[in-house]
């Protein structure tokens, strides 16, 4: 790498990689819904110092890999997390991140501010990976979305799990002034996109708002022209599936995950 030259840094279990190009950070990030959760940060000014550190184990290519143990605090400086949209470079992705932490009932902090030394690279993360055989394996979706007022300011997430409760991916998009009930469906239109693109075709899907799985399902009909648009989009989506699941859920059930 040339001295003075961004680079990516990838914290994926006990090992952190760094690596000249986004593609290579994309490659490890998204290739890898395999094996422990994955973090990825930008960093800035690449110096011979950190080449030497690297150097001195062994470790001479573009990409380094090494112990986070063996990991000096101060070595590689503030590091910015990629957001969803960086890392899997997509232009149809606009306004989708992840979230900083579990969904856990906090409020998510904002990205664009927030810097993270080597040290936390394993609190926050621009992308969770769990172990997945994503041709065969159902995945489950959680939704939510929420406005403060109605209409008002507004924001929508989901969850992608496999079956037996290992989080593939939380992701979140900002909606700014709609309804409650559009933020729901750009809830799960977000979860449904990002199955999509990982590739999976069997689909569970889970959320609290009656109104959005009812007409998903086809049990109640949409009268409203923005419900009958949203309920077109995600029935569109849903043809890339082999099997497709909707069940409502009380909202403490949906909370606890998103």
């Amino acid at each position: 790498m040339e001295e003075g030259s961004d680079y990516y840094v990838v914290k994926k279990g006990d090992m952190v990689a760094v690596y000249e190009t986004l593609n290579d950070c994309q490659a490890q990030i998204c290739s890898s819904v395999s094996g422990p959760a994955a973090s990825a940060y930008k960093g800035y000014c690449w110096s011979k110092e950190k080449a030497e550190y690297f150097s001195s184990r062994g470790l001479i290519n573009a990409s380094y890999t090494i112990s986070a143990a063996e990991l000096r605090e101060d070595l590689l400086g503030a590091l910015v997390p990629c957001t969803f949209q960086s890392v899997a470079g997509s232009g149809q992705t606009q306004g989708y991140s992840v979230q900083e932490h579990a969904f856990s009932g906090q409020e998510a902090k904002p990205r664009s501010s927030s810097y993270s030394s080597p040290n936390n690279l394993n609190h926050t993360g621009a992308f969770d990976a769990q172990p997945v055989s994503k041709q065969y394996m159902v995945c489950v979706v959680h939704f939510d979305g929420a406005s403060k007022g109605n209409p008002g300011k507004s924001g929508a997430g989901a969850v992608l799990m496999t079956e037996d409760g290992r989080v593939i991916s939380r992701l979140r998009e900002g909606l700014g002034v709609v309804t409650n009930n559009v933020a729901e469906y750009r809830g799960l239109i977000l979860g449904l996109k990002y199955a999509i693109r990982l590739g999976f075709k069997r689909i569970k899907v889970y959320g609290d708002s009656q109104l959005v799985c009812y007409q998903v399902k086809g049990t109640w009909q949409a009268k409203k022209e923005n419900m009958m648009e949203l309920c077109k989009e995600v029935r569109k989506l849903q043809e890339n599936f082999i099997s497709f699941e909707v069940h409502h859920v009380r909202r403490r059930a949906v909370g606890l995950v998103i």
